[in-house]
């Protein structure tokens, strides 16, 4: 994510001075290029938070330049833009949060292109189309067995790569059993729905992950459970584990030690 808040909102974990500290250094090794991977589309996102990622991949250009200046290599510095777009999955905080609709996906990706102008940073996106059938199928229901059946009876193969995605095709595979695309896609489920994967379990609780959704809605971060503690989302009582690292042995660094993670 571009901005802070949008990052405490997905829960990252991380910070611009982590990343520019973390580039300043692959510079200072040598490195002369760097990728960075984005999402967009993300619950909550604003322009502002596409205007971020503007910023952060020129301010890492510029710290590629700096070091290039120093003699720390000799090739001209290179940063690529890769950006994805935020897909909702089954049996996460996102679950019940629907995607944007292609054409606004498609307008920040024309947005970001547009800012992203400078020699030194290289841009590219993947498909909308293609993440809305993600998302379709992410979040499908055992009425979307016949369509998929269908789509593949029609021919669609491969879909992962785009010289053999054809989405027309999955449309009318839809059409003809009935469904609506965009209902799995872009619907925003309400938190006391049924959803279709209830009766499966990941460990953790589904009144964890909601109320890690209406954490994230209000930009609240849960820590690392493996060093902050437990906050009892189920995943350790489920499948009989403990993850906690509070209480192993630490070496000098506050690092817990190779032979008590073994």
């Amino acid at each position: 994510a571009g901005t802070q808040r949008l990052r405490d909102v997905i829960n990252k974990g991380v910070t611009e001075d982590d990343l520019f500290a973390a580039a300043e250094a692959a510079f200072e090794e040598g490195w002369s290029s760097l990728k960075l991977y984005f999402m967009i589309g993300l619950p909550t996102e604003e322009m502002t938070d596409l205007d971020g990622i503007v910023a952060l991949a020129r301010r890492v250009a510029d710290l590629g330049t700096a070091a290039a200046r120093r003699g720390r290599f000799k090739k001209r510095v290179h940063v690529t833009v890769s950006v994805s777009n935020f897909v909702p999955k089954a049996h996460t905080p996102f679950q019940w949060e629907g995607q944007h609709p292609i054409e606004e996906l498609k307008a920040k990706q024309e947005y970001l292109r547009q800012r992203l102008r400078d020699k030194r940073i290289s841009y590219n996106w993947h498909e909308a189309e293609l993440s809305f059938w993600e998302a379709v199928i992410a979040r499908g229901d055992r009425r979307l067995g016949p369509a998929l059946e269908k789509a593949w009876q029609k021919g669609c193969r491969f879909d992962g790569w785009s010289e053999y995605f054809q989405s027309v095709k999955w449309r009318e595979a839809m059409a003809e059993t009935g469904l609506n695309p965009e209902f799995y896609a872009n619907r925003q489920i309400p938190l006391t729905d049924i959803l279709p994967w209830d009766h499966l379990s990941s460990g953790v609780t589904r009144d964890y992950l909601a109320d890690e959704y209406r954490a994230a809605m209000s930009g609240i971060t849960t820590e690392d459970c493996r060093l902050a503690g437990c906050t009892t989302c189920g995943v350790c009582a489920a499948l009989g584990v403990n993850l906690n690292l509070t209480s192993l042995g630490r070496d000098e660094s506050g690092n817990v030690s190779v032979s008590d993670r073994i």
